[in-house]
């Protein structure tokens, strides 16, 4: 999510629409466009170069517009349909596009057939056409080109706009809806699923375009058509029609067959981004716990099912695409056998006429109608996948009203008595009861706490409260304005101060309160640039104690009836905590409703009400009967000293795709022998279907002259008419065999390189980037790559042998030929930077909507209970029109080129056809056969040129996943592989610096301490200290100067498998995966059962795990979101006991869990950990109290390395000051 500010500079940043100011014969002939090709040449295009995007297309009016509509199918209908919604907002305009291109299309395909024979009657001998009528028809045919050019590229740019619409409109409605979605629906949706419908799903509206059209027009066409043959050539031209109808229903049969596999390849992807998504989000842990290789087999698993559906998809796919190549000229085929074998005479004009007629036909069968069945079913199920997601549970208060009253009713709830009041209420999650018979009543002016074991069900509470969660029986009632901080902090990449104020109008004086009372102002003196410090996506360059402050000053800053803490004291020290406790809750939220969750029992003190959270039950109980723990010690982690205003921005190429992309496309499909003898069946196919043609025309020529006995004719025909259909086949299967290879390879090589990148890379690179990669341009490489890229070389081909006929038949056209490739080229020339470097644009401007979606979902909980949904929409709308200005350019451009490069192809056709008329003495079959070879090159050309913009704009996701499968890895130098190490578990730095960047002062200067054997080292300090830069050390998650040695061997000389596998880490955040829970503690297999459940039972997890349906085969929701944070961080602490690693490292592993657990905790540990090397830090005193030796870290340095009983021996120690907050903390009680 990027900084509200930014967001408004870019928006006022952007440009008038040149089309706006445009006349009209400029939008007639797509001149307004034409200034960019020039820009383009001279100037690598940016995002600095785009547009306004016109009201027309504005997210926020198209979003409104379809949002009242859905909201009106819902409350209205049973079986609410968005596909009636889109039809009811897009459905009449759509219509009359069709209605005004049908009778310029009609008028060419059924009038240009018999101009041309007209025409050719008059190069017969005993033909009677005047030369004035001549001219006449070959005007006629000339006007017929362009005709054509205008009615289609007008009706094609329309259509692709409006399809633009559309996706605007329904990719506001998902993530408006995303808004409204509650705890118990996230359950069973993803944020991979949602990402993917705004990528992958919403993308079939920009394609759709002028193909539906042509399932009535087609139709009309074929009708009309077959009259036309039927009174004009006879009954045995109709003979071609009966094949024209047999592939049609072939490839609706096929279609079929791809429907049914495009749903599976979505289902596939969607499986897959999810566990991309998971692994992004849980790098750090995948490389702590050493699991990379697991988890890209996992992937790769996931991928090589997902690919074996898309095999199947692309094979039809391409198999229907080979129609097109052959399809007139078996038509034609069939024509003549039924002329033959009925002995009627095979003309010139006859022969010609059906050509241009079949050639018409071939386009309506092989691509308009089949592509408008593929895009229509393709549509229809992403339009049924959007439905699906639309239509799942919401709160039920948003289920009833649109988001604009909602926000108008949240603000009237100022007006009414504000209380909270659960009644008998039960709730359950997963069939599973969460809590039974609760009664709950908060009002203004209440400090209430809430306290319980982990996993007891503190937040699930919280979020029946914030309406998150439905209960299955009993009563809520809640009103009043609600502010809530959840136990993991929300922060989205923008500056501190905006995600403090979030949403809130910015108020000096209020904010600083709210600052002071969170304890930050000392933070922001340490931070680079204050409070306008940049950071990270989820926080990346922050500790964890700053973002539990920052997340709770968000909550704090807005003015609400009730304030909901989720345990923010348990990432805070013990200074720190006091503070927070008497001058934010006590001092400034005096008056107002505090509901604070906490496992620091040491602060109830001054609380109205108790409720402790205990066996699905919730109790009031009076003070004196809890049980107070007095002495805790809490710290903060080390802060990341570099911030995001250095964040790696997205790559983008500059030039051409460059040649090195295509070679390593190639390379990755397999040897150049697969490459050449793929290129060489496609030529052999063109070969025997131009000479098919060159044949039937001398063929006709010399007919009455019996020159070759008819059947002997017939028999040659035959068997270049065959061959041209087997090799066409053959070379379709080899290419999508050679395609498929090639995706295999790339995704392959990218998931390595990624998984195997630094931590570095990870905080630099956003998850919405990061998945852009594998989602859109992973997908664009699977199915949509391969059509284009075989489109492109039957072009080539096809172009080439055309021009070699016109040639060979008429020298003439030599240098009108020469002018045309060289106005082509120009053309090309100007246009292939432009779209180049805009449709990078598109690319670079949509990884922004993917990223603020990811940001939105994973604080939606914070987001609804801050009322922010209307700003975040207009943020979302934002990017949305960012993006369409890019998508708009590119699509407006591509018409302009295509427009232009048919106009030059019109007027080569024109030159042919006028051409014939200067020489002294030609053959009608010769005439026919250049101009129906000309009249397809009109359009081939554009189509062509298109058709490689196209593949090269399809390349560049080829090249941004070679990008990434280019990255550097984390350095592994070490090829020390000792045995039976390490032994003893020995610990020592040796004068360790460490620095985020060379320029950066450093996190660790000169640090130098020994752990001895089985020792237990407790490492406390505050804020900034550098303790976790320990861990980061000594597990080389970044490079450092110094030796770390383990068991005496330097742990740079080992290979980093080798080092992590051996150190069993506790991480302060804990990540689960998607998944079993079983894969979750033992993704290799390596231990029985009954381990886990042993180990389980050490933790007390015994009885949470049994009473899953599955137990340990029950599927993990994404990031974990089934379990709770404590119960998270003790399933991590399961994997800690399996490994049994002789050195054990806790990062404030007990963090979010009540004292009783922390106890079986340690005594666990204590137990199990006897004879390791235990490095702890820890929040409770008394977790640490015990250790052999405390070590105290501050500002980079060791300050103090002792036992723990003589460092209390010194007042002024930070050990000794500690536990004295602590007590006094507690004699305060």
């Amino acid at each position: 999510m990027e900084d509200i500010e930014q967001s408004k500079i870019r928006k006022t940043h952007l440009k008038p629409h040149p089309k706006a100011s445009a006349n009209f014969l400029s939008h007639f002939f797509f001149c307004w466009e034409l200034p960019l090709f020039v820009k383009g040449w001279k100037k690598e295009l940016t995002e600095d170069d785009l547009y306004e995007p016109l009201d027309e297309y504005n997210s926020t009016i198209l979003g409104d517009k379809i949002e009242e509509l859905w909201r009106r199918e819902t409350t209205t209908n049973k079986k609410p349909s968005l596909l009636k919604v889109l039809i009811k907002l897009f459905g009449l305009e759509y219509g009359l596009y069709g209605l005004f291109y049908l009778p310029a299309e009609l008028a060419v395909a059924l009038l240009q057939p018999h101009f041309l024979r007209k025409l050719l009657e008059f190069y017969t001998p005993d033909g009677n056409i005047t030369l004035r009528k001549a001219y006449f028809y070959a005007l006629g045919l000339t006007i017929f080109c362009f005709v054509r050019v205008f009615a289609f590229h007008w009706f094609a740019f329309q259509t692709a706009v409006l399809g633009m619409k559309i996706r605007i409109a329904c990719s506001s409605l998902v993530y408006r809806s995303s808004l409204q979605l509650t705890k118990t629906t996230f359950d069973k949706i993803t944020v991979g699923q949602i990402v993917n419908l705004l990528s992958n799903d919403v993308s079939r509206f920009n394609q759709f375009g002028p193909f539906l059209h042509s399932l009535w027009i087609g139709p009309v066409e074929l009708i009309l058509g077959g009259y036309f043959i039927d009174k004009q050539l006879g009954h045995a031209a109709l003979s071609g029609i009966t094949i024209l109808i047999f592939c049609l229903l072939l490839q609706l049969f096929v279609l079929k067959k791809l429907s049914k596999f495009r749903r599976q390849v979505a289902e596939k992807t969607d499986y897959r981004i999810r566990l991309m998504n998971d692994i992004i989000s849980g790098i750090q842990a995948i490389k702590f716990y050493t699991w990379e290789k697991p988890f890209e087999t996992l992937v790769q698993l996931a991928r090589n099912s997902e690919i074996t559906k898309i095999t199947n998809a692309n094979n039809f796919r391409l198999f229907n695409n080979t129609f097109k190549i052959y399809l007139s000229k078996f038509s034609v085929y069939l024509c003549i056998l039924v002329v033959v074998l009925t002995k009627k005479n095979l003309t010139p004009q006859y022969l010609f006429a059906l050509t241009s007629l079949y050639e018409s036909f071939k386009l309506t069968i092989t691509i308009f109608i089949p592509f408008g069945v593929v895009m229509l079913s393709e549509t229809l199920i992403s339009v049924q996948r959007i439905e699906e997601f639309l239509l799942h549970d919401f709160t039920p208060c948003v289920k009833k009203t649109p988001l604009e009253s909602i926000f108008t009713t949240l603000a009237n709830l100022e007006k009414q008595t504000p209380k909270i009041a659960l009644d008998k209420v039960t709730i359950k999650l997963n069939q599973s009861e969460i809590l039974t018979g609760v009664s709950f009543n908060a009002t203004p002016g209440q400090f209430i706490a809430i306290i319980g074991r982990a996993g007891s069900g503190k937040t699930t509470l919280l979020e029946t409260v914030l309406r998150e969660i439905t209960p299955t029986s009993g009563t809520a009632t809640i009103t009043g304005l609600v502010s809530y901080a959840p136990q993991e902090p929300w922060i989205f990449s923008s500056s501190i101060r905006q995600n403090i104020v979030f949403g809130e109008v910015y108020d000096a004086r209020r904010y600083h309160q709210v600052v002071k009372a969170c304890a930050l102002e000392p933070d922001f003196a340490l931070l680079p640039h204050g409070d306008q410090t940049l950071v990270g996506e989820r926080g990346v360059m922050l500790s964890g104690g700053q973002k539990a402050r920052i997340n709770l000053a968000r909550a704090v800053y807005k003015t609400s009836d009730f304030y909901l803490f989720d345990d923010p004291l348990s990432a805070v020290d013990t200074h720190v905590g006091k503070w927070i406790y008497d001058e934010c809750f006590l001092r400034l939220l005096g008056g107002k409703g505090i509901i604070l969750v906490t496992h620091q029992t040491q602060f109830l003190h001054n609380v109205d009400k108790i409720y402790v959270v205990e066996d699905g039950k919730v109790k009031c109980q009076e003070l004196q009967n809890v049980k107070i723990e007095p002495t805790k010690v809490v710290h903060d982690t080390i802060l990341k000293q570099h911030d995001l205003q250095n964040e790696v921005k997205e790559h983008r190429s500059r030039g051409n795709t460059d040649a090195k992309i295509y070679s390593c496309y190639c390379k990755s499909a397999g040897s150049n022998y697969l490459t050449f003898g793929v290129l060489l069946l496609f030529a052999l196919g063109q070969l025997f279907g131009s000479l098919g043609d060159f044949f039937v025309t001398v063929w006709v020529n010399f007919e009455k002259s019996g020159f070759l006995a008819r059947i002997d004719c017939l028999y040659i025909y035959t068997g270049l008419v065959v061959l041209m259909i087997l090799v066409i086949h053959l070379a379709s299967l080899c290419f999508s065999f050679y395609c498929m290879n090639a995706s295999k390879v790339l995704h392959q090589n990218m998931l390595a390189k990624i998984i195997k990148s630094p931590i570095k890379f990870f905080n630099q690179h956003s998850s919405g980037r990061i998945l852009n990669r594998f989602s859109k341009d992973i997908g664009c490489i699977d199915e949509l790559l391969p059509t284009s890229l075989m489109n492109i070389i039957t072009a080539i081909f096809t172009g080439t042998a055309i021009i070699i006929i016109i040639i060979v038949l008429n020298y003439w056209m030599i240098f009108p030929t020469v002018v045309l490739l060289l106005f082509t080229v120009l053309l090309s020339i100007l246009f292939q930077p432009s779209n180049r470097n805009i449709k990078r644009t598109e690319g670079t401007t949509q990884s922004f909507i993917f990223s603020h979606t990811s940001a939105t979902l994973q604080g939606l909980q914070v987001i609804k209970s801050s009322n922010c949904q209307k700003q975040l929409i207009s943020e979302f709308d934002n990017h949305q029109n960012f993006h369409t200005s890019a998508f708009y350019l590119f699509t407006a451009m591509f018409s302009a080129f295509g427009f232009w490069a048919d106009i030059f192809a019109g007027l080569y056709t024109a030159i042919v056809i006028w051409s014939f008329f200067l020489l002294e003495k030609t053959h009608a079959g010769d005439v026919g056969l250049a101009i129906t070879q000309c009249i397809g090159l009109v359009g081939m050309i554009q189509y062509g040129m298109k058709t490689w913009s196209e593949l090269d704009a399809y390349m560049t996701s080829v090249e941004r996943v070679i990008d990434y499968s280019e990255l550097e890895p984390e350095p592994d130098d070490g090829n020390h592989q000792p045995d039976f190490w390490p032994a003893s578990g020995t610990l020592t730095f040796d004068s360790v610096t460490l620095k985020y960047k060379p320029e950066d002062p450093p996190v660790l200067s000169n640090v130098s301490f020994r752990v001895n054997s089985g020792e237990k080292i407790g490492i406390i300090g505050r804020t900034g200290a550098g303790k976790s830069s320990l861990i980061s050390v000594l597990f080389r998650l970044f490079p450092f100067d110094g030796t770390v040695k383990i068991d005496n061997i330097d742990t740079k000389t080992l290979p980093l498998d080798t080092l992590r596998s051996k150190i069993s880490i506790i991480p302060q955040e804990p990540v689960l995966f998607m998944g079993t829970l079983r894969k979750n503690l033992d993704p290799f297999d390596q231990f029985t059962d009954e381990a886990l459940w042993s180990a389980l039972d050490d933790l007390g997890l015994k009885p949470t795990v049994s009473v899953l349906p599955r137990g340990l085969h029950n599927e993990v929701s994404e990031r974990g979101a089934n379990f709770s944070v404590g119960q998270r961080q003790l399933l991590c602490l399961v994997r800690a006991l399996l490994r049994n690693s002789k050195i054990i490292v806790l990062d404030e592993a007990t963090a979010n869990v009540d004292a009783e657990t922390d106890d079986l905790i340690q005594k666990t540990i204590r137990r199990k950990f006897r004879e390791c090397t235990v490095l702890t830090i820890a929040h409770r005193l008394n977790t640490v109290i015990d250790s052999d030796k405390i070590l105290v870290m501050d500002a980079g340095i060791v300050v103090e390395f002792d036992r723990p009983e003589r460092l209390l021996q010194n007042p002024e120690s930070f050990l000794s000051k500690s536990l004295n907050s602590a007590v006094s903390t507690a004699l305060q009680k």
